[in-house]
């Protein structure tokens, strides 16, 4: 069987894109995108996912403002020096950019899944809502960002509505028998898309037994 070099160019650069434009994503575009994400696999082929598209002003600058706080919550206020171009100070900024921009970012897309207990759960303890079908949901995420990155849109996953899942839900009607995954502002990029940075799969490989690495050829 031959190499497909076309698919592992492409999975080599899925960055994430912090920095979009705020030109509109046609609607037959962002439908094409999320057609890839449906073709994910699931268990017993439950497809337990769904979508929630914000492209309004006041939803988005809602989400927004509320993102914006998260964050703030959680990492604070503060900026790397201006002369700081380490790794850390490129990737905080970004971060930064984006929770400043959100509201102007064309789509914000709210993937969400069913809620379904996990295997190690007692039935006798399964009490309240069940978490959302993360293990389905999340390669239908991944397929998302790989058609993204083919059709030339920028995407980036946050967890962040976390810390105010239930106000989200309650804004946009979310059911209750979904629970919010992940969310993802998607737009064309303003920057150039490159090759991921990595650790190569044999560092992080085990055989048979923890520790065990593979002879050297």
């Amino acid at each position: 069987m031959e190499d497909n070099p076309r698919f592992f160019d492409l999975v080599g650069q899925v960055r994430a894109m912090r920095r979009l434009k705020p030109d509109p994503v046609p609607h037959d575009l962002l439908m094409k995108v999320l057609d890839a994400g449906v073709q994910a696999p699931s268990g017993m082929n439950t497809q337990p996912w769904s979508f929630l598209v914000l492209q309004e002003t006041e939803a988005k600058q809602w989400f927004a403002d509320r993102y914006k706080t998260a964050i703030e919550s959680r990492f604070g206020t503060g900026k790397p020096n201006n002369d700081d171009d380490s790794s850390t100070a490129r990737q905080f900024r970004a971060v930064r950019y984006q929770m400043n921009h959100m509201q102007d970012f064309p789509v914000l897309l709210i993937v969400c899944g069913l809620r379904d207990w996990p295997f190690r759960v007692p039935k006798a303890e399964r009490v309240g809502l069940a978490p959302a079908n993360y293990g389905a949901i999340y390669p239908c995420v991944q397929n998302i960002l790989l058609a993204c990155r083919a059709v030339g849109l920028g995407a980036a996953l946050t967890t962040m509505h976390q810390v105010f899942e239930e106000e989200l839900m309650e804004r946009f009607q979310i059911p209750s028998e979904y629970g919010v995954v992940v969310t993802m502002p998607i737009g064309y990029p303003m920057g150039q898309f490159g090759s991921v940075r990595r650790r190569p799969a044999e560092s992080s490989t085990h055989f048979d037994f923890w520790g065990n690495r593979p002879p050297k050829s």
